[in-house]
């Protein structure tokens, strides 16, 4: 019961602290109040270096449009290079996708997001030498913006694979860091 009482005190505070401090969601009350698409527009991605041995590179870019001040979706890009050497055999592979994600701030730093990726990688039980297959992921989770300008926010995302397969490139649980500009 305590448990319950506190969630509803948190939540009570929650929703009376917008009016407190002048946050207010977009206006709706004539066309031209609305903030223009540009305005609305945010990007950002990940971006991983490893060089030696194993090499990886990885480049994320995404683009995001807010519907409202907390909902919004967009689209990510992905590409990914793997290389490591062993025992005298060189070993390389290459990932590239991407797809539509939603994301919805609960917080002014804390949201939720759902991602659906399509990558294509490398199909080791194909018979035909470099032959790629396209797989699914289904990525659920949250995260955490810690803002370092008026602009621009590092986040830290930590995702769940729910459609999670032996062809899967990341296993469970999936951590992201990276930047957002106008988020």
């Amino acid at each position: 019961m305590r448990i319950v009482f506190a969630i509803c005190f948190v939540l009570g505070l929650y929703c009376k602290l917008p009016a407190q401090f002048g946050f207010t969601p977009f206006p709706r009350d004539t066309a031209n109040s609305f903030p223009r698409f540009v305005d609305r527009l945010y990007y950002g991605g990940n971006v991983g270096l490893w060089v030696g041995n194993p090499t990886y590179v990885n480049v994320s870019p995404m683009i995001g449009v807010k519907l409202t001040r907390k909902f919004s979706l967009g689209a990510n890009f992905t590409y990914n290079y793997y290389q490591q050497k062993y025992m005298g055999t060189k070993y390389s592979n290459y990932i590239y996708g991407g797809g539509p994600f939603v994301r919805y701030r609960i917080l002014e730093n804390i949201f939720l997001q759902a991602e659906w990726d399509k990558l294509s990688i490398l199909d080791p039980n194909s018979i035909i030498e470099n032959q790629r297959v396209w797989i699914d992921n289904l990525l659920v989770g949250g995260g955490f913006r810690q803002p370092f300008s008026d602009h621009g926010s590092f986040v830290i995302m930590a995702f769940w694979n729910l459609n999670e397969t032996p062809l899967s490139p990341y296993p469970n649980p999936i951590i992201q860091m990276g930047f957002n500009l106008k988020f």
